[in-house]
């Protein structure tokens, strides 16, 4: 694999037997490795940021190789909000809704990249429709892994706090609702007060 990788470094097309075993899941036959040769393939060396929150959504990635950090920069402050490593796709919530990037993504090893722009994808729907279908079938998994991990994570927290407010007094339970009465009471007697004072 580290032969691979090193023979990739110098080529300038991707590893098709590792997009056939990791991405598509499949055999690619030779018009279809022709039209990936126009995905570029980007190096980055250790903590060299590959995108930068706030830019243009004009891009989608798949990680060859490395791991990445996926971080919010918040008024200068960066939280850590997820590590990927080889496999992964980013960027593609972003590409697909043509909106600015939500987070930044930052090389935690050297690494290489797999970038598909606009034009590419473009021409890879032109060219061979079924790759582009395969890849998006392929996209969409990603994203269902994504949602259900984050449900799974979700839900001891839902629990704990269900738990939480069951075990509250009665009183602090039937706030909110008696809030809201009073405040509909105090509008009431307000409207009534102006209404009689207006004639």
């Amino acid at each position: 694999m580290e032969q691979q990788i090193e023979r990739e470094r110098n080529a300038h097309e991707p590893d098709y037997s590792w997009l056939e075993e990791r991405v598509f899941g499949r055999a690619l036959d030779a018009a279809e490795r022709e039209v990936l040769r126009s995905m570029q393939i980007l190096h980055f060396a250790n903590w060299q940021s590959i995108v930068r929150q706030g830019q243009p959504g004009d891009a989608l990635y798949i990680l060859r190789s490395g791991s990445v950090g996926i971080e919010d920069i918040n008024g200068g402050d960066r939280v850590k909000l997820a590590s990927v490593g080889e496999g992964a796709f980013f960027g593609e919530m972003s590409f697909f809704s043509r909106k600015e990037t939500t987070a930044e993504v930052v090389a935690a090893s050297p690494c290489i990249v797999y970038r598909i722009d606009r034009d590419c994808f473009s021409h890879i729907m032109s060219q061979q429709s079924d790759l582009a279908y395969d890849l998006l079938a392929r996209l969409l998994a990603h994203q269902a892994s994504i949602i259900r991990e984050m449900n799974s994570q979700m839900l001891p927290i839902l629990r704990a706090i269900k738990e939480k407010a069951e075990r509250l007094p009665l009183a602090i339970k039937l706030f909110p609702l008696l809030f809201i009465i009073a405040y509909i009471a105090a509008f009431a007697y307000i409207s009534i007060k102006d209404f009689h004072y207006g004639h």
